[in-house]
C-alpha cells in the first residue's frame, strides 16, 4: 500500500542507516550507521536505549545471534562483537582491507556469509561463506550477479542462501553447492540493498534505492501484494519476530515501523 504510514519513527542519527535488526521479543531494534555507531532503540517509546556502540569507521553490516545476547557489526575497520545488555565490546576481528558491506549468520550461528576481505569476505559480484570459529572458507566464490552484492540471507533450515544486488535482482542459491535455484527475481527498478525473511520462512521483504519495500514468496520468488512507498532511498528492512510488522531505515535518517 503506497499510502501506508509508519507506526513509529525514531531519529537521532547524523548519517545514513545501513542496517537494522529486531532483538528477540520485538520490543527493541538495533541499527548501524555511517556515523560510526551501533544503537539500540525502544520500539514503543521511540527512544534510544543505553549508550551508542562506537566503531572507528562507518558501520555497514549488522547481525544479532539467535539468543539475543550478542551483536555482530562490521564497518570499514573491523567486525566487532558486542554484549546486548551492557553494550560493551566483547571481541574484535581486525585485519580487514576493504569495507564490510554485510554480515549474515547461518541458523546455527556457525557460518557467516558475505562481508569484506579478511575473516569474512565478499568480493565484487560474488558470495563467500566462512566458518566463524576458524575463519576458513567453506563455500565460494558464488558467481551469478552482474553487480555488487548488497545483502545475503540464509533460509530457516540453512539449505539456501538469498542474495540482493545492485543489479536490481534477488537470487536464490543452494548453500552446500553454490548453484543457483530458479531464475533471478525481478521487480525493483534500482539497487536492492536489504533482505529480511519472515519468521515462518515463507516470505522475503526487500528494500531498494527505488524507495520501495517489496514482498516475495520465498519458495517461488513470485511477488506478494503491493510495495510500500518510503519518502527516500531505503537501505534496510527487517521483519518483527511476530511477522506482522517490518522496520525500515534509509536516506531520510529515520527508522519506520510498518
Amino acid at each position: 500500500d503506497l499510502t501506508a504510514k509508519p507506526l513509529t519513527t525514531m531519529s537521532g542519527r547524523e548519517n545514513l542507516i545501513w542496517g537494522i535488526a529486531y532483538l528477540p521479543g520485538g520490543k527493541r531494534v538495533v541499527s548501524c550507521s555511517g556515523d560510526k555507531t551501533v544503537r539500540m532503540w525502544d520500539v514503543e517509546k521511540g527512544e534510544q536505549e543505553g549508550t551508542s556502540m562506537v566503531h572507528e569507521g562507518g558501520v555497514y553490516g549488522l547481525a544479532v545471534t539467535k539468543d539475543g545476547k550478542r551483536i555482530l557489526s562490521g564497518g570499514g575497520d573491523r567486525i566487532t562483537i558486542w554484549d546486548v545488555e551492557t553494550h560493551e565490546r566483547i571481541e574484535e576481528w581486525a585485519g580487514h582491507t576493504t569495507k564490510i558491506r554485510c554480515i549474515a549468520l547461518s541458523p546455527d550461528d556457525r557460518l557467516a556469509a558475505s562481508g569484506a576481505n579478511g575473516k569474512l569476505a565478499c568480493g565484487s559480484h560474488v558470495i563467500r561463506v566462512y566458518d566463524v570459529d576458524s575463519g576458513e572458507l567453506v563455500l565460494g566464490p558464488i558467481k551469478g550477479h552482474k553487480s555488487d552484492i548488497c545483502c545475503v540471507l540464509w533460509s530457516l533450515d540453512g539449505s539456501q542462501l538469498f542474495s540482493a544486488s545492485a543489479d536490481r535482482t534477488i537470487r536464490c542459491w543452494n548453500s552446500e553447492t553454490g548453484t543457483p535455484i530458479g531464475k533471478p527475481w525481478t521487480g525493483h527498478t534500482d539497487a536492492i540493498l536489504s533482505l529480511s525473511l519472515s519468521p515462518d520462512g515463507t516470505k522475503l521483504a526487500s528494500a531498494s534505492s527505488d524507495k520501495t519495500i517489496r514482498f516475495w514468496d520465498a519458495r517461488s520468488g513470485d511477488p506478494i501484494g503491493h510495495p510500500l512507498q518510503h519518502e527516500d532511498f531505503l537501505w534496510t528492512v527487517t521483519f518483527s519476530p511476530s511477522g506482522k510488522f517490518v522496520a525500515s531505515g534509509g536516506y531520510d535518517r529515520k527508522v519506520s515501523i510498518w
